[in-house]
């Protein structure tokens, strides 16, 4: 009993800590985290600076579990890719929001401290983000053998989608072409969708819970809700 205690104890310790450490991906996407004080640490998580150091006792702890939530929820959320005619529909739409979602925490500004100061885990994050593309890719090519999607450079397709979201996911790209954010993800699913399957497929769609969800992802990357 006293050893089941123990081990819901930690584990409620670590899903705190998690939830905590998760409150940085918003702020540190912008600009990065080697400027970034305790003192603002702390505030982003609506700590005490007393109460963070009981949770983190260094920096290095705070920006390793960073890392990990960005691996494990961000990257690894989408392993198991479905089969399947209307599978593939589902398989695309949750691609789609993955590859948005990266591309937003994944910026160069946290990248490039992360290959500064942290090299060992950055080369995990790159391993990560390299398998997610392979497995990625095979679904694509998948879908192609089996006629659900048209033939087209599956390569080609994962580069569209981080250079688009990149340049999408940045305001002065968006107000220099008279765009917002939310019409313009809009607009670019639409694309990629018609781009991408069978004429029968594609006239078969249910939008509408992934349009519910293009209103999701545009708040959480605008305001990290």
């Amino acid at each position: 009993m006293e050893n089941n205690e123990a081990q819901t104890c930690r584990y409620t310790d670590e899903s705190i800590k998690s939830k905590y450490v998760a409150k940085l991906l918003h702020p540190f996407k912008t600009s990065g985290f080697q400027h970034i004080r305790m003192d603002d640490i702390a505030k982003y998580m609506d700590l005490s600076k007393a109460t963070l150091y009981k949770y983190f006792p260094s920096r290095d702890e705070i920006i390793e579990r960073l890392s990990e939530i960005f691996i494990t929820y961000v990257i690894k959320a989408e392993e198991q890719l479905p089969e399947g005619s209307q599978m593939y529909m589902q398989g695309f739409q949750s691609s789609f929001a993955q590859s948005l979602i990266i591309a937003n925490y994944g910026t160069e500004a946290f990248y490039q401290d992360m290959r500064e100061v942290y090299p060992e885990l950055m080369s995990r994050i790159d391993i990560a983000v390299s398998q997610r593309n392979e497995r990625l890719q095979q679904f694509y090519e998948r879908g192609m053998e089996e006629g659900s999607f048209n033939r087209l450079n599956a390569t080609l397709l994962i580069l569209q989608d981080d250079l688009m979201f990149r340049n999408l996911l940045d305001p002065v790209y968006l107000m220099k072409n008279n765009l917002t954010l939310r019409n313009a993800i809009h607009d670019y699913y639409q694309i990629k969708k018609l781009l991408l399957f069978s004429p029968a497929l594609y006239a078969s769609t249910d939008d509408v819970k992934m349009l519910e969800k293009i209103e999701y992802l545009v708040r959480k990357v605008s305001y990290g809700a």
